[in-house]
Order: C-alpha cells, then sequence, then structure tokens
C-alpha cells in the first residue's frame, strides 16, 4: 500500500500551533467549557456576545483534534439524513434537524465575515449520489421531503464528477474552509472581558459547579463538556452513540481536475470527496473512505486501499496525507445536546454528530448558549439529550452493546504471536505476556513502550491504529498517545505501564 510522505492532518500540518497558557489557581466563570474544538470555541464566542464569562478548558490544543481531522464540509446536506429522522422523528422533528442546521451554516459564515477570519471559506454545491439503481429511489425521496423543508435540493445527473451518476441530489449555496483556520482564529477572538482560554489543561475531575485539572479549577453556574463524546459516565450517553472510523487521504491534483463542490455517495463502499485551494493556488483533493472499527488494523488498511484506489482512478491523486477520523452514530439519528440528566448535578453535552459536527456542532453551540441564557430553542424537542433513547434506537441499540459486550470480554482479535521481540520498528501490537494484554509499540529508535492494554474508561481492549499510531478502543472510542497518555475521552486516565497494578477503570464517581 503506497505510503504518504505525513501520517498526520493536511489542516494541522499547514495551521501554526497556538500556546494559550495551563489553567493554574482557580478561576472564577459564568461557564466552564471542556474542550476546545468548533462547539466548544464557537459556544464561548456566543456566550462572550452575550456577556457571560466563560473558560476554556482544552487538554491539547485548540481546533486540532477531532475538528482539524474532518473533511471539513460546512453544509446542511447530510447523505440522507432527512427521511431517517422523519420515520423516528416525523416531519417536524426533520424540520427542526434542518433550521438547526441551515442556522449552522449562517453562523459560520457570519461569524467568519464579522472577525475576519482567513479559513479559505468557499461557497459551492454539496451533492449526494449514487452510482447503483437500487439507491436511486431513496435520493428521490430525500429531495422531496428536503423540498418541503424549504431545503434548496434539486434531483440531477449531473454532478461534474468524472463518472456517470444514476442519481444526484444537489445543494446550492453550501460551503467548504479550512477547519483549523477557522477555529484558530475564532478563538484568537475570545480572551479578554471575561473570556480565558486554557490548553495543555486536561480535565481530571468534575462536579456540578467546577472543573479540575492537575494544575487548576475552574468555579462556574454551569459546565459544558465539548469533548466529542462526555467525559466517564456523564448521560451514560456512551450506551446511545457507537463510535466508527473512517480514513482519511489529501493530496494534490492537476489543474482542472478539482472538483467544484462536496460530495458524498449513498451506497458502500463510501467515497466522500471535496477540493481545496491553498495560499499558493494550487488544489487538493480530500477524500473519505469506508468506516473501520476502532484498533482494527486489518480493516483500517482495507479501506486506506480503497479510497486510495478510488482517489488515483477517478482524480489522479496520490495521498501525501494520511489520518483517520473518528465519529459517533446516534442510535436514533439525532444528535444528543442539552442537560446531561435531569439531576441537579447535571452538565450540558454535545455529542453524537454522525460525521457531520461542522454545521451540526456549529447548531449545537447555538442550543447551548441559549439553554445557557435561559432563553427557549425549538431544536430541543428534538436534540434532548435526556429523550428516551433505547426505545428509538431498538435493534441498533441492542446490536451495539451486544459488540460492546464482546470487546469488553476480551477483544476481537487474537493477540500477536511472540513477544517485545517480534515487533517491527513503528509496528504496535497487542501481545500476551506473564498472562496479560499489553499494548506494546516498538518507535523507529528502537524504543520499546509497553502498556496495560486495558482501556480505562470502561475496562474494554484497545485496538492499534498503524495510521495514527494511537491505541483506540472499540467499545466508546477512547484514544491514547504510544506513551500511553489520553488522545481524547471519554477515558481521562492513561493507560497503565505494563507490570505496573491497575486501577479501577474511570467509573461513575467521576460523573456529574
Amino acid at each position: 500500500m503506497p505510503q504518504a510522505a505525513h501520517h498526520q492532518s493536511y489542516w494541522n500540518a499547514t495551521t501554526p500551533r497556538t500556546s494559550y497558557p495551563p489553567l493554574s489557581g482557580t478561576v472564577q466563570a459564568d461557564v466552564a467549557i471542556i474542550g476546545g474544538g468548533i462547539v466548544g470555541v464557537t459556544l464561548a464566542r456566543m456566550l462572550k456576545d452575550r456577556d457571560i464569562s466563560f473558560a476554556l478548558v482544552e487538554a491539547r490544543h485548540v481546533g486540532e483534534e477531532v475538528t482539524g481531522k474532518s473533511t471539513a464540509k460546512v453544509t446542511s446536506q447530510h447523505n440522507v439524513a432527512y427521511t431517517k429522522i422523519a420515520r423516528k422523528f416525523g416531519e417536524k422533528g426533520a424540520a427542526h434537524y434542518a433550521e438547526a442546521n441551515e442556522t449552522g451554516l449562517r453562523t459560520i459564515v457570519d461569524l467568519v465575515g464579522r472577525h475576519g477570519l482567513s479559513c479559505n471559506l468557499e461557497r459551492c454545491a454539496a451533492v449526494t449520489y449514487t452510482r447503483d439503481e437500487r439507491h436511486v429511489a431513496e435520493i428521490e425521496q430525500e429531495v422531496d421531503l428536503a423540498r418541503r423543508l424549504g431545503l434548496p435540493a434539486s434531483l440531477t445527473r449531473d454532478t461534474g464528477l468524472p463518472f456517470d451518476v444514476r442519481a444526484a441530489m444537489r445543494w446550492e449555496d453550501q460551503a467548504q474552509f479550512h477547519p483549523v483556520r477557522y477555529v484558530k482564529g475564532l478563538a484568537a477572538t475570545l480572551p479578554g472581558d471575561g473570556g480565558h482560554v486554557f490548553e495543555q489543561s486536561r480535565v481530571v475531575d468534575w462536579e456540578a459547579h467546577k472543573v479540575s485539572t492537575e494544575t487548576g479549577t475552574v468555579e462556574a453556574r454551569h459546565v459544558v463538556m465539548a469533548t466529542h463524546l462526555p467525559l466517564g459516565q456523564t448521560g451514560l450517553l456512551y450506551a446511545e452513540t457507537h463510535p466508527f472510523m473512517h480514513p482519511v487521504i489529501m493530496g494534490r491534483v492537476e489543474a482542472g481536475r478539482l472538483p467544484r463542490g462536496m460530495y458524498i455517495n449513498v451506497e458502500s463502499p463510501r467515497h466522500s470527496v471535496r477540493g481545496h485551494r491553498d495560499d499558493q493556488g494550487q488544489d487538493w483533493i480530500i477524500c473519505a473512505g469506508p468506516s473501520f472499527k476502532h484498533g482494527h488494523v486489518q480493516q483500517e488498511q482495507e479501506a486506506f486501499i480503497e479510497i486510495e484506489r478510488f482517489a488515483a482512478q477517478h482524480f489522479g491523486m496520490v495521498a501525501e496525507y494520511r489520518w483517520t477520523n473518528e465519529d459517533y452514530a446516534p442510535i436514533d439519528h439525532a444528535p444528543f445536546v442539552g442537560w446531561s440528566s435531569r439531576s441537579p448535578g447535571a452538565c450540558l453535552v454535545a455529542t453524537g454528530f454522525n460525521a457531520w459536527g461542522i454545521t451540526t456542532g456549529t447548531a449545537a453551540a447555538n442550543l447551548l448558549a441559549d439553554l445557557i441564557s435561559d432563553r427557549d430553542n425549538p431544536w430541543l424537542e428534538l436534540f434532548d439529550a435526556r429523550r428516551v433513547k433505547p426505545i428509538a434506537g431498538g435493534a441498533e441499540f441492542v446490536k451495539n452493546n451486544a459488540e460492546v459486550a464482546r470487546d469488553l470480554v476480551g477483544g476481537y482479535l487474537a493477540p500477536k504471536p511472540g513477544g517485545l521481540d517480534a515487533l517491527e520498528p513503528g509496528e504496535g501490537a497487542i501481545l500476551k505476556i506473564d498472562g496479560r494484554n499489553v499494548a506494546a509499540y516498538r518507535a523507529p529508535d528502537g524504543q520499546i513502550h509497553a502498556l496495560s492494554a486495558v482501556c480505562t474508561h470502561m475496562g474494554c481492549l484497545v485496538g492499534w491504529n498503524s495510521t495514527d499510531r494511537s491505541w483506540d478502543c472499540p467499545c466508546h472510542g477512547s484514544r491514547y498517545a504510544v506513551d500511553g497518555s489520553v488522545i481524547h475521552g471519554p477515558a481521562v486516565k492513561a493507560l497503565q505501564p505494563h507490570g505496573k497494578a491497575q486501577s479501577d477503570p474511570d467509573q461513575a464517581t467521576l460523573s456529574a
């Protein structure tokens, strides 16, 4: 399989790293926001506009994790999401989803203009297509519903793609941008006048009105978890969503081969495509491929082979950047936004964007700002994180939790035979050493990192991500660096070094 020059996100590689201070001491604010991605930073900007003080606490660097690994489509067209939502929540629910995401799109465009953000924002069409006759009716139904909802949908077979399609749904006046430049640029408008931004500050404990890192504390009226999935057991939302990964590649293309729009197909294998023109006028294409299970190296490799084949065949693109992105699918097709529970100690949360977190995450920030400000918001009826989910999810809920139970008991991959000597430089694998499952990695310089393979969230076995060189949990999506440190949760504790007595996984004592 061809190897890219960079195992990292193009967006992160082409944006200077921010250096906000770590949290120290005790900070007082109206709102503590955990997480510096698009939800957290957008929410902070909205609070600032409403004269509400906040402290945004980011575990690593603003904008570089999930947001910085996205395809960055700014669109209210989410494949065939509206018909799925309408089946679960009726046409009224689909209308709320449409209004929320149209608002998310408008909010991004407005913030770019109002604050002069340099983020390669470009207006273009979004297209969902099929090359399979069996999916034509699916697209036709989505177009009919979208038109009734007032969305800019039309049915066509003229896509601008270098191959024929059986049917396509085209939405005009959507957008795309450089997500890291956008989030970092927006974050630069936050400090001062009651606004605080902290980096390199992982939250390790929280309660109703306080969040704590190892070096500091924020005391606040409200706590918001803008963390992809809420930390620990908060809201039990890990049981109402399931994580999935997909491969992402990016490379330069010759003039004339750049697609003038954003594209995704309905059938499998899934192919997502969009163009990008950099500041030097060079054309790039970014493609995302079929999903795969966390930590399943064979599925990961097959997914990259598929999307690299597609990109080379149709656009002449060779990947120069390769990375993986993680998303959470809600069991009933609607995101979970709002209060985590009905208890007095509830946090505010936002999760389950199902790979459409740019516009839906921005919409979530709008909803959270309204809840904090005690303003009514009609979208809460659909998004409410406290809604009864297992019934709506039905068979999908049962299937996902059966998979979690399997991974909790023993994982789904047999340990690699042999000991540490069996690892090649740059290779990671689960090994059985002294009767324990060990997550072992040999660095290119030969140094061995040997860790417990037990996820500290709820005790599932992690697996190896050979592209990002990370340990990923298939149960609830926690990710760890090769030294065991948490990349992002729901886990908050690092993987234990091999041989050290293992502590209990994060349990409800950390819940809000």
